[in-house]
């Protein structure tokens, strides 16, 4: 069958990311598919945007990749200029290298679906110095208080007086569990304790390989997700369900064990309590999945399913510090 390629630039946009939507498909089922309608939206909203930096050049074809290549570099040139000069965040540089990402693997994906005689698209680099640059030279957020993430977490759950908060801070903090997950819902109709069942034993890191016990629990949308905490907190967990059949607490109070603590160690901010442990979860993991290896998206994923969030642009919240 003769393949037949779209004339105008925004029709093969179109159909580079229709070969990606995977909207309710699982990660297993379509890997690097966009599962996401919300991301769907925003990365083709700003791949749109880039083809109208393109048509204003003169490219008319997305298969010429090399082409394509330059053009990013100069776009993305001229985006961080006008980002600084208007004060944008950091945040709004690093949606756009994400969208970006995103249409490289589209344009790749639909070379190879088809067996196209073209070569691959390759921006990683471009777009990881474009990254470390907006680090750089844009401020972390547009709001006035925009790092939820505790100064020094581990003492501030040293300070934790009660064991059982001290132990649902502690799976918060190493393994990006939420309030619910640890048995301490916001919602205080609802139960959710973490039992036994939770206990999925001694694993193997997916990204630096290192022994971790894995935490199993139901959160935000009735999804289980797997965690990763420290052999020591997974073996404390342990024992503490032996002996206490489950691990659940009041939210209130739980959330004020915290508050107190943080006030105690020269912490406290409003609105970061429980889900400030969070936020270090997230910056500490997407930078640890940097420092082994994995690109600024494959970073985001990892950390996004680790903090059941399951959309990139929610996770970006959580990773800028």
């Amino acid at each position: 069958m003769k393949h037949r390629w779209p004339r105008s630039l925004h029709c093969q946009l179109e159909a580079i990311f229709h070969a990606i939507r995977s909207i309710r498909s699982s990660k297993t089922d379509t890997a690097l598919g966009l599962r996401s309608f919300g991301s769907w939206k925003v990365y083709k909203y700003e791949a749109h945007r880039f083809i109208e930096f393109m048509l204003t050049i003169g490219i008319i074809t997305l298969l010429d990749t090399l082409t394509v290549r330059y053009a990013m570099a100069d776009y993305l040139e001229e985006r961080l200029a006008h980002y600084v000069a208007k004060k944008r965040s950091r945040q709004t540089m690093e949606t756009l290298l994400a969208a970006l990402g995103k249409f490289e693997y589209a344009v790749n994906n639909y070379i190879e679906l088809h067996g196209l005689d073209v070569p691959r698209m390759d921006t990683e680099a471009l777009r990881l110095e474009f990254y470390a640059r907006s680090r750089k030279l844009l401020r972390k957020s547009s709001r006035v208080f925009d790092n939820r993430a505790y100064p020094d977490p581990v003492r501030l759950i040293a300070a934790i007086r009660n064991g059982t908060y001290q132990l649902q801070a502690s799976l918060q903090y190493e393994g990006g569990l939420r309030t619910e997950g640890v048995g301490a819902p916001s919602n205080r109709r609802l139960k959710n304790p973490l039992t036994n069942e939770g206990l999925h034993g001694i694993g193997t890191d997916p990204v630096t390989g290192k022994p971790l016990g894995i935490v199993a629990s139901v959160e935000k949308g009735g999804k289980e997700t797997a965690h990763y905490v420290s052999v020591g907190t997974y073996r404390r967990l342990e024992r503490y369900i032996q002996t206490n059949d489950n691990l659940e607490s009041d939210y209130i109070d739980y959330v004020a064990a915290i508050n107190r603590a943080a006030q105690e160690t020269g912490q406290y901010a409003p609105g970061r309590g429980s889900h400030g442990l969070k936020h270090n979860f997230a910056q500490e993991r997407y930078l640890e999945c940097i420092n082994h290896g994995l690109s600024h998206e494959q970073a985001l994923q990892q950390t996004s399913l680790e903090t059941s969030h399951f959309r990139l642009r929610e996770t970006l919240s959580y990773t800028r510090g």
